[in-house]
């Protein structure tokens, strides 16, 4: 073994990692800043148009909706998880060193909830791959307080790499579930 293998491993570790740009740090903050620009706005345009007992009783309606139906709340719960496990996961790819000799990490593209799951789709510039995230996926699931990290990569594009993080400790292979083997009616 040559200690050619070890240097940009050694490069990644002593280089910083980049910080993001402006545009790119407001991109990461969009849920955020939409949620305090917004619903201020939102609200006082509510009460504009409503007046303050009406706007209070619709309110308290759509709380009490969003809150009463399983569906809306495991929706509402699952989204909210999502925002947060993107946070998360910029910062462990900064802490366990995901990212190019000169320090850029993967770019989230976009994250989903899917069936108690959170499926995130990454783009890794060149110097990141596939195995550098799938050694590091302990660290991975413990930033997302995760059991399980998945990953997975894209069949066509190496570039383009699936994380699918299962909050629960035992969980099924992704993309395993719907394998149901019919049983013959008549033998």
């Amino acid at each position: 073994m040559t200690h050619d293998n070890h240097v940009p491993e050694l490069a990644r570790h002593l280089a910083p990692v980049k910080r993001s740009n402006p545009v790119l740090w407001l991109y990461h903050w969009r849920y955020e800043l939409l949620a305090v620009t917004l619903l201020p706005y939102a609200l006082v345009n509510l009460v504009r148009w409503l007046g303050p007992v009406w706007s209070v009783v619709a309110l308290v309606a759509a709380f009490n909706w969003v809150f009463y139906w399983r569906a809306a709340r495991r929706h509402v719960r699952g989204r909210l998880r999502a925002i947060v496990v993107q946070h998360r996961l910029r910062s462990a790819f900064a802490g366990a060193r995901i990212c190019t000799v000169d320090g850029r990490r993967p770019a989230i593209l976009w994250t989903r909830p899917v069936d108690g799951d959170i499926v995130v789709s990454l783009f890794c510039p060149a110097g990141i791959g596939f195995e550098q995230i799938h050694s590091r996926r302990d660290v991975l699931a413990n930033a997302c307080f995760a059991a399980e990290v998945y990953v997975d990569r894209h069949p066509k594009y190496g570039a383009f790499v699936t994380l699918t993080i299962c909050t629960t400790a035992f969980r099924r292979e992704p993309g395993r579930a719907g394998e149901v083997v019919p049983l013959r009616a008549h033998s």
